[in-house]
């Protein structure tokens, strides 16, 4: 078993010596667990006492935004070092995590809902307002578009200022607006209240991704992110149930009256329970946030406080990076050519996700099917179940694939076959996870194309839409999870790219939907829109074989402009500050991985992410 050991390192002058690795190795854990010189950790893992101090399992990472590098901790004397332990990446046992993804997919759950479960009311609010399907469709089309670039400031917010505030602010405005459109009589006060409901719910799916990025280190991410922002989206799915049930018992108003009270409700239970998770304000959550704001009440409870060490935060996991508000840092990132054909194809599935769920309410309404707007909720049913088994499983699958690509790159590397210098692929080992759903997809959404536009039995129908969701919510798991691990530090807004991307294209298709199905039948769009997936799933390839060279090159240029700043002001010290910074670094070579015995947990050490004088 390799030592599970890492270790935060604090420069007080920048040609302090690298810390001196752990050499002693052990044949098994139970030789670890009978001396007295190994420490066990929370998390199942060992230290060696005595030798290093403030070892932390929290993960260095890289970050394109900045090219500054900070390092944390100190280097303690002796008589310091025997009395530091080893504080966990997290307070938060695996249970506990798995509580957190509970909560935060009942907040995000609301924003995936508001769309679809207004779907079998459209045509209510066609009577009601006497509009047509164009018209009415725009009311789905701006919440599309605001749940798409909401996110990109949000996000921003909820990496400087915490997740906890603004999720639960998020939450009141959407009880606000709901309970406005529930109680309005005028079309064009929808349409504007519908914009400020998507405005304030939208970035929670992108937050919640990000809040599961603060206590989960990599190897264990995939399932907990892939479940998150899969789970969130189940709304999607069975929204539309939901909202047949409800117009049918009552009329289109129950939907947002149903809205405002659930919301509402998770919002009081989130208020008392959901701590802020953000660690630049609360470390690996032992850390007691400044504002109020970001204070659960459920932290003031003695075992709570006595679970998480509150009286004895473990101030050292703090991390010191602090990202400064970019309205533009979601463009900036989903502009990078390996973001952008990363996330491409999962945007398209999504976008034809979207018209799929509109498509069952407008089809299987009318002949031959003519179904009662209960029964067509009921076809909602396979959809959601496929997409929930597409957002656990996958979680696992990419877990699965990264440790296996890791330790075949660390074998590779001990063995001589690739250069020591070399950087693990992380574009490769999430991306690679996600192929077969890609393709699956295609074939999968054809075929529900074709079965609706044929009128072909509605059990065909039922299967190709859970695959189709399946694949789909497997993508959405993938691209989320590549997104948290590539930007750590700000994974609210990095998984706000996504947001931008499958909402921008589907309120882009949505707003053209009546229209292309006229040109070209519904079978027609569907088979136009899997060429685009196919295509998609193609340039996959190019950012799995070409990302991370494009990542170093872009941090390379950046350091090199640095460099010439600095020459022409004149700063010669700072220049030698940082080429003996950089030498330290690199003899130190520390090691990338961290084994978990209990749970396989491997932590990958990419790389350092900023700078600082």
């Amino acid at each position: 078993m390799a030592e599970s050991i890492t270790s935060s390192q604090s420069f007080n002058s920048l040609n302090t010596q690298p810390p001196i690795p752990l050499t002693n190795q052990r044949d098994s854990d139970d030789d670890k667990k009978y001396d007295p010189d190994y420490i066990p950790n929370q998390d199942g893992t060992y230290y060696l006492k005595g030798t290093l101090s403030h070892t932390t399992t929290r993960e260095l990472h890289s970050d394109d935004s900045s090219i500054d590098t900070s390092l944390d901790g100190e280097l303690s004397t002796p008589d310091e070092e025997a009395q530091e332990h080893t504080p966990p990446h997290s307070m938060l046992s695996y249970w506990n995590k798995w509580g957190m993804v509970a909560v935060l997919t009942m907040c995000g759950f609301w924003s995936s809902l508001g769309s679809p479960i207004y779907y079998p009311a459209l045509k209510q609010l066609e009577k009601k307002f006497n509009v047509d399907e164009n018209l009415v469709n725009v009311s789905v089309v701006v919440y599309l578009i605001f749940q798409g670039f909401a996110p990109a400031v949000s996000g921003g917010l909820a990496d400087i200022y915490g997740r906890r505030p603004v999720i639960l602010f998020g939450m009141l405005v959407y009880v606000v607006a709901s309970i406005g459109i529930a109680a309005c009589n005028s079309y064009g006060v929808i349409i504007f209240l519908r914009c400020l409901q998507s405005t304030g719910i939208s970035p929670l799916i992108a937050i919640s991704s990000g809040a599961v990025g603060d206590f989960t280190v990599k190897a264990e991410r995939g399932t907990f992110v892939g479940a998150v922002s899969g789970l969130v989206l189940m709304g999607q799915a069975f929204g539309s149930l939901i909202g047949a049930a409800l117009a049918a018992a009552y009329n289109w108003r129950a939907i947002f009256w149903f809205l405002a009270i659930g919301c509402g409700a998770c919002m009081a239970i989130a208020g008392i329970v959901l701590p802020e998770t953000k660690r630049t304000l609360v470390g690996n959550l032992s850390v007691t946030p400044k504002r109020i704001i970001n204070r659960a009440p459920i932290l003031y409870l003695k075992p709570v406080k006595k679970r998480f060490k509150l009286d004895s935060p473990d101030y050292n996991t703090i991390d010191p990076n602090i990202p400064k508000l970019d309205l533009t840092s979601a463009i900036k990132i989903t502009a990078q050519l390996e973001i952008f054909l990363s996330l491409f194809p999962g945007g398209l599935q999504f976008a034809l996700w979207t018209l799929m769920l509109t498509s069952i309410s407008g089809q299987l309404s009318a002949a031959p099917y003519n179904y009662k707007l209960i029964i067509v909720g009921l076809c909602y049913l396979p959809g959601g179940i496929g997409g929930l088994l597409g957002s656990l499983l996958t979680g696992r699958i990419i877990d699965v694939f990264y440790k296996k690509s890791l330790k075949k790159f660390e074998d590779d590397k001990a063995a001589g076959l690739i250069p020591q210098e070399e950087e693990f692929n992380i574009f490769r080992a999430r991306l690679i996870a996600a192929l077969p759903q890609n393709f699956l997809a295609v074939i999968s959404f054809l075929l529900f194309g074709w079965s609706v536009d044929k009128k072909w039995n509605i059990a065909a129908v039922c299967v190709t839409s859970f695959v189709s969701s399946y694949c789909a919510m497997s993508t959405l798991s993938t691209s989320s999870t590549l997104l948290v691990d590539l930007y750590p530090g700000k994974s609210s807004t990095a998984t706000s790219c996504f947001n931008l991307i499958r909402c921008s294209l589907s309120a882009l298709f949505m707003g053209c939907f009546a229209d292309m199905k006229e040109a070209m039948t519904i079978g027609g769009v569907f088979s136009f829109l899997c060429g685009l997936i196919l295509l998609g799933n193609f340039l996959v390839f190019i950012p799995m074989k070409y990302g991370t060279k494009w990542r170093r090159e872009r941090l390379n240029k950046a350091e090199a402009k640095r460099l010439e700043k600095l020459r022409k002001n004149g700063d010669l010290e700072s220049i030698q500050d940082y080429s003996n910074l950089k030498e330290n670094m690199e003899s130190n070579q520390l090691s990338d991985i961290t084994s978990n015995t209990s749970n396989q947990t491997i932590t990958e050490r990419e790389s350092i992410t900023s700078l600082k004088k």
